[in-house]
């Protein structure tokens, strides 16, 4: 497992820049709301899931597509749940 520094979380902050904008809000809530308290376990997952394609990040958060593994399905629900309905 890696140890995520503070470099490593800029990377991921960058990361989340995608180029599909319904993509872009998601993250950006998530980022808001929960990045900060996220695990290196978790980190590691996010890592993983924002190496995929947008239109496959963007399908598996919408339900659409299978989680790769449970521990993708637990991080992808935390980013659901980020979403702000207001």
């Amino acid at each position: 497992m890696s140890t995520f520094d503070d470099t490593a979380k800029r990377r991921l902050r960058f990361q989340t820049r995608r180029g599909l904008l319904e993509l872009d809000i998601l993250l950006k809530q998530f980022m808001a709301a929960e990045f900060d308290r996220l695990s290196d376990a978790e980190l590691t997952v996010f890592t993983e899931l924002l190496a995929l394609p947008d239109p496959e990040l963007f399908a598996q958060l919408n339900g659409q597509n299978p989680a790769a593994n449970a521990e993708s399905a637990a991080l992808l629900d935390k980013i659901r749940s980020s979403r702000r309905t207001d």
